[in-house]
């Protein structure tokens, strides 16, 4: 199992690291300053992106979109 903690730029973070070493089940602290890079799985699989899709759906079925010309799509994706 896994926890994330989002700290404050002053928190001590040596101390913190050794606080949460002492809690029993505690097996392992690492420090990381990058975001969590998800898989595509883990995006899929997640409730926020079942209720986006369904959101565009229904815009789409409601015809609240916009269409763009292809010339626009090939130069956003550089083709």
């Amino acid at each position: 199992m896994e926890i994330t903690v989002k700290l404050n730029e002053n928190t001590d973070v040596s101390f913190f690291k050794k606080m949460l070493l002492q809690l029993k089940g505690v097996k392992s602290v690492e420090v990381s300053e990058e975001d969590k890079n998800y898989s595509w799985e883990e995006i899929e699989s997640s409730e926020q992106f079942k209720k986006l899709i369904e959101r565009s759906r229904n815009q789409i079925k409601n015809g609240e979109y916009v269409e763009y010309s292809q010339e626009l799509m090939d130069s956003i994706f550089k083709k």
